[in-house]
Formats: structure tokens, sequence, C-alpha cells
């Protein structure tokens, strides 16, 4: 429990104030590096145990058909913990429970379509455990489809520890599918660093995916000429390419600001930042290769005592302040609807 007290005592004000996955998407995407933020259950469930809350996400969505609105409930009975999610695609379950430093959610879909020949059911756990060497957090999920007889299954895993490198104080590990067939994993360095009156996080990673490549339709009696190319003499159906296994090592970097602007007000800002180190088949497939993409993201948080409110900022508003507040910027101030959270 030390390595993981470590991990929240950076983060415990702010997370108390704010909690939501619209917050962590306005400061760089990343929940792992805000350890106290409830977008953190879904990657480590036993989380749960430290919130308790009612959020409404979604809201300004229309009504009938196109509303799309979640509610979410997290409380505490006895030392216990329950959630309820609704309205999360097809789920008819969507429930988690905790106790102590362990939890579990669960979830099960449902699909039904009208000739009754492609119906989609899914199913997930995980679990999640907090031990003397960090935390832990597993979920398993499979997806049946009716139209292709497809059965698909899936296994994550993600690890998080206090972990003195460097400029750093934390190290999170996540891996997306231990039962595919293509290895993808990435490994995250992160502190959190007090600037007065705003936290600001640091993030330093590697991501590596590994995956085999498939062969095109066709024979090699090609004319040479690329897959598809007007200089083909053969129907494009006939092309014919080997299959080209590939591997990618990429370094990414994430920048986190959380600034109070007054007592209710919160200014956020994300930056993300990525390069290219390795491509096995750079020269052929992945122009991307040795090139550096980055983005900005914004939101604001406003606090009324017990009930929050998040808010993405479109980039568009420093681009054109006037414009956007009145209306006259297509992009507006935001394209992305309100979420309301009431702790407790």
């Amino acid at each position: 429990m030390k390595n993981v007290t470590k991990i929240l005592t950076a983060v415990t004000l702010c997370a108390a104030l704010f909690a939501s996955n619209q917050r962590i998407g306005a400061l760089g995407g990343k929940a792992a590096l805000w350890p106290g933020d409830e977008a953190n259950i879904a990657a480590f469930p036993a989380q749960v145990n430290n919130h308790s809350y009612v959020q409404l996400e979604g809201v300004g969505t229309g009504a009938g058909d196109d509303a799309t609105g979640t509610v979410s409930l997290l409380t505490q009975v006895d030392g216990t913990t329950w959630g309820f999610n609704y309205g999360d695609n097809d789920n008819w379950v969507n429930m988690s429970w905790g106790n102590g430093d362990m939890g579990v959610v669960v979830g099960l879909e449902s699909t039904a379509s009208s000739d009754g020949n492609s119906d989609k059911s899914a199913m997930s756990v995980a679990y999640g455990k907090v031990f003397d060497f960090g935390e832990i957090g597993v979920k398993y999920n499979t997806n049946n489809d009716d139209a292709n007889g497809a059965v698909d299954a899936n296994l994550a895993v993600n690890f998080r520890r206090a972990q003195d490198l460097w400029l750093f104080d934390n190290l999170v590990v996540s891996a997306a599918d231990l039962m595919a067939d293509d290895l993808a994993f990435s490994a995250d360095l992160f502190t959190h660093m007090d600037a007065g009156g705003a936290d600001v996080v640091f993030g330093w990673g590697v991501n590596y995916n590994a995956a085999e490549g498939t062969a095109m339709v066709g024979t090699a009696a090609d004319d040479g000429g690329t897959p598809d190319d007007a200089a083909d003499d053969t129907p494009a159906s006939n092309d014919y390419a080997p299959a080209m296994d590939y591997v990618t090592l990429g370094q990414s970097a994430t920048i986190g600001i959380e600034a109070n602007m007054t007592d209710w007000a919160t200014l956020r800002v994300g930056y993300n930042w990525t390069h290219s180190l390795a491509c096995s088949n750079g020269d052929a497939n992945d122009d991307s290769c040795g090139e550096n993409t980055s983005g900005f993201s914004w939101g604001l948080g406003f606090n009324w005592g017990g009930l929050t409110a998040d808010v993405t900022v479109n980039s568009g508003l420093f681009q054109d302040p006037i414009g956007a507040i009145t209306g006259y910027d297509d992009g507006g101030i935001t394209d992305h609807t309100v979420t309301l959270t009431y702790g407790f």
C-alpha cells in the first residue's frame, strides 16, 4: 500500500474536485497518469473504492433516438462499493463491486437484428487489486457475431507502481491484448509537479507494436507494377503482394496542466507528442517512420461544491475567439457535450 499511497498523494486535491473521461481528454487523454480520477476504473477496477458519485455524461444530447447520454452511480454501503452504469452502447448489465483493495467490473451486451441472423453479444469481466508492489488491472472480454460466426476474445493487462527514475516517480505499463497474435504494449514514466495554483503532469514513454502482414489476393504473375497501379496489365483483383510483418517502436510525451483560474473555475491544457523511432517496413508501407506528430487539447472545469462540470474547448476558440463566442465560427466554443458529476 505504501507505493500506491505515494502515487495518489500528488493528485488527491484535483481528483477530489473533478473526475471524468472528459477531464482526462482535455489533459492529454492518458487516464493512468491521473491515478485519482474515476476514469482509471476502466483499467484499474480497484479504484472503485476511492469514489462515490452520480455522473451524467453527454448532457446536451438530443431527445429520442439521438440521445446518447449515460448515467453512472457509484456508492459505498457498509464498506462495500457498488456501481451501476446505464446508456453505454447496448449493455444490459454494467456493474461494479469493490471492497478494500480490490474491485470487479462486469458487463453484458446484446444487439438483436431484425432478421435474427446478425445478432451480436459481448461479455467482459475486469478485476483489479492493489498490492504492496503496485496496482494491477486485468480485463477479459468476448464478442460473438452471428453474421459471420466470429468469436473474438481479448485479454488486457495494466500495471502501475511508484518508481523513482530520473525526473519521474511513477510507472505504468499496458498491454492491450495478450491473446492477440501481434504483440503490442506501452510503458510510461510520469510525475506530477506542484506549480502553485496548477497541477502539471509530465509523462514520457515508449510504444511497441509488432503485427503480421497479410498477402494480397492473386498470383505473382504481375507485370511488376505496384498493386492496383494503372501500369498493371492484370485486373486489380489479381494483384499480388507477399505478406510483410512490421514492427514499430515509438517515443511519446504527454504534458497536462490543470490550473485554477478562480476558486470555482479551472483551465485545462493537454499536449501529446510522438516520434516514430523505428519501423521495419518504413520504406515500403509506413510514411510516418521518423516523423513527429503532436496536438493540443483544451478544457474547462467548474466546481460548485459537490457539483462539478467538465467542458471540452475547441482550439478554434483561440484562433477566432469573437467568432466562437458569438456563434459565427462553425466550430463554436465546443463540439462536445457536458459531463456533470455530483460527488458525495
